[in-house]
């Protein structure tokens, strides 16, 4: 009571002198505060300077940059100042360097003296996971766990630590105990789904991304990227990808979960079962946008697809998907007409990879219907002309019918809807097909008037292109060689101002050469004709007969660059037609017979490169060795190192 009583008083006490201080009355026993006088050596302008230095030494890590860090951490180590904060560097510096025993080491010393840090505790499991010593690490990610404020963004750092030290299982465990402790069905599922695939848990992983994805759609790209960019492997997931399908055709399916389905099936080459699964999502115009943003990604990864069999299908899945799309009742208009944009996007890219189908003539007759479905949503686009005029060269080249493609040109090039860029584009193909058919006469024609129109300058430049190698196959040979110069100097830049800039050089030499001049272009010329009317077994003939006769008739103790020329040509041709071992030789022959021409070089490295195709890797080791001390300035000589140290 008197304890009590005391205390009571005091308050009492405290408050009247509150009391009258307020009131203005000074009181009786004024309190002197006294501060302790401030360090006489700070310098906080140094001060500063350790900062800026600390930041670039964080930079040099960074960028593992290792050396020029380790001597800044060295330097900046004789400053006591810094003693505490330059351990969690020296700690990182130690595990860039892969000395992850010193790392152990430095984080033990430092939790000596503070047990109770997260930052240290964190990298110790990771060195001791780098050693394959899980058991301590899994003590030392228990302590960061327990020593962490934020549990749930900890188990998150710790669960990635797991799986990319290789401990899918471990990894799977955390989870399902943070699970526990946090008491959240879905803490991580993601990441559960990738430690269960990792650890051959296949069926377990797709329920669980099943699960995922019904509560999270969103989550979609996610997934899928994380998926195809390494945990799924096409042939050894197949319970997981059974799984996933299976899922896709329940009756509850979300649509994410039929669009990974559909795209799980594309990267194994199943086609025909992506688009079944796709095609459930026609019903609703929600599912539609969704498939129709998926359609697009895949459209965007096409040009970055490997595998044949993934990517023909996936080139037939798109085309049959967009088609639907565009034909759609329930589509918004503007998506509709943007879908054609893309469907004409994925005919033109089929055509430049080559992937319209194994039947030429089927594949030109879908073609040319799916294109016609573009033109009536979208008959303005530059896609639609673009994909036709390429469609035409492919009947061309491929189906061997350069008349009917040059009956399609005709047709598009009456289109009102073509545009400017276009009508040039199909006049100049509209001129090679007439030339491919033979009729060489109307080719010029049709090349001439693109040639002398002002508003087409690149088109015109390619027209004057082809009519010079015509005036050479049909013997003008000066109006074949000065418009074979004019083209070069007109646009340097352009794809055939090479060609032209030799074949007039060649020409040219040939015309003033002694020992050959016109009749040696004569014979050279045929060749030019088969190419121009697109005749390669002539062409192939054609070649090996001027190549036999100038042999007997030049004089070989001179340069010969048509010679030189036509021998590259004709092991260009053995090439394409798939007869590497004929080429290999035709090309270790002009290296040899013309060791100072033009094309030796070039010869020698694309001979290195069928070496390498048929596994003959000493050989090709070999043939570029020699290009590399014979030929220090060829122009892709980086590229020939690169090759060389990609050797085994």
């Amino acid at each position: 009571m008197r304890a009590t009583a005391g205390l009571v008083l005091a308050g009492l006490l405290l408050l009247c002198w509150g009391g009258t201080i307020a009131r203005g009355q000074k009181p009786q026993t004024p309190r002197i505060e006294i501060r302790p006088q401030p360090d006489r050596n700070f310098n906080p302008l140094a001060i500063r300077d350790l900062r800026q230095r600390l930041v670039e030494l964080d930079r040099l890590l960074a960028f593992e940059s290792l050396s020029r860090a380790e001597s800044l951490l060295n330097e900046l180590a004789k400053h006591s100042a810094l003693k505490h904060e330059l351990m969690s560097r020296r700690i990182r510096l130690a595990q860039l360097k892969g000395d992850h025993e010193q790392a152990v080491q430095l984080c033990r010393e430092a939790l000596a003296k503070q047990e109770s840090n997260p930052t240290l505790w964190r990298p110790l499991g990771a060195s001791l996971l780098a050693l394959d010593r899980p058991i301590e690490a899994t003590d030392a990610i228990t302590r960061y766990l327990a020593a962490s404020p934020q549990l749930a963004s900890a188990g998150m750092v710790a669960v990635e630590m797991l799986r990319s030290a290789d401990q899918p299982d471990l990894a799977v465990g955390l989870v399902d105990s943070l699970r526990l402790v946090l008491g959240d069905t879905r803490y991580l599922s993601r990441d559960r789904a990738m430690g269960l695939l990792e650890s051959g848990q296949q069926a377990q992983a797709a329920g669980e991304i099943s699960r995922e994805l019904k509560f999270n759609p969103f989550n979609l790209s996610l997934i899928r990227t994380e998926l195809l960019e390494g945990v799924y492997e096409v042939g050894e997931h197949n319970l997981f990808l059974a799984g996933m399908v299976e899922a896709a055709r329940g009756p509850g399916a979300m649509p994410a979960e039929v669009i990974l389905g559909a795209n799980l099936l594309l990267t194994a080459g199943d086609g025909e079962g992506a688009l079944k699964l796709a095609r459930r999502l026609l019903q609703n115009r929600q599912a539609q946008t969704v498939l129709l943003q998926n359609s697009v990604v895949l459209t965007r990864e096409l040009a970055i697809l490997d595998p044949e069999p993934a990517l023909q299908g996936t080139v037939d899945y798109l085309l049959a998907v967009f088609s639907d799309l565009v034909q759609s009742d329930i589509l918004e208009p503007h998506l509709v007409r943007r879908t054609a944009g893309y469907l004409a996007a994925v005919c033109e890219q089929a055509l430049d990879l080559d992937l319209l189908g194994p039947d030429p003539t089927v594949s030109v007759a879908r073609f040319t219907e799916v294109l016609q479905i573009v033109r009536q949503v979208d008959p303005g686009s530059r896609r639609l002309y673009s994909s036709q005029i390429k469609l035409a060269g492919y009947t061309r080249d491929v189906l061997g019918q350069p008349g009917l493609a040059a009956r399609k040109l005709e047709v598009l090039l009456a289109d009102l809807n073509l545009t400017t860029e276009g009508v040039a584009l199909v006049r100049l193909t509209l001129g090679e097909c007439y030339l491919a058919a033979g009729d060489t006469a109307a080719g010029r024609v049709v090349l001439t008037r693109l040639g002398r129109d002002p508003n087409f300058r690149q088109a015109a430049g390619h027209a004057h292109y082809h009519l010079a190698r015509l005036d050479l196959a049909e013997g003008h040979f000066i109006t074949a060689r000065d418009r074979f110069a004019a083209v070069a100097l007109d646009n340097p830049a352009a794809p055939y101002a090479n060609d032209a800039l030799e074949l007039g050089l060649a020409v040219a030499e040939e015309l003033e050469n002694p020992s050959g001049g016109p009749t040696i272009l004569q014979m050279y010329a045929q060749s030019v004709y088969y190419d121009l009317v697109a005749h390669p077994d002539s062409q192939l003939a054609a070649l090996e007969e001027f190549i036999t006769v100038s042999l007997t008739r030049l004089n070989l103790d001179e340069p010969q660059h048509l010679l030189e020329r036509a021998r590259f040509q004709l092991a260009g041709l053995y090439e394409g037609s798939g007869r590497p071992h004929e080429a290999i030789d035709r090309y270790a022959q002009l290296a040899k017979a013309h060791p100072d021409g033009r094309l030796a070089a070039e010869s020698m490295d694309r001979q290195g490169q069928l070496l390498l195709e048929l596994d003959r890797h000493e050989a090709a080791r070999k043939v570029w060795g020699q290009l590399l001390a014979q030929y220090p300035t060829y122009l892709f000589i980086d590229g020939v190192r690169d090759h060389l140290r990609a050797l085994p």
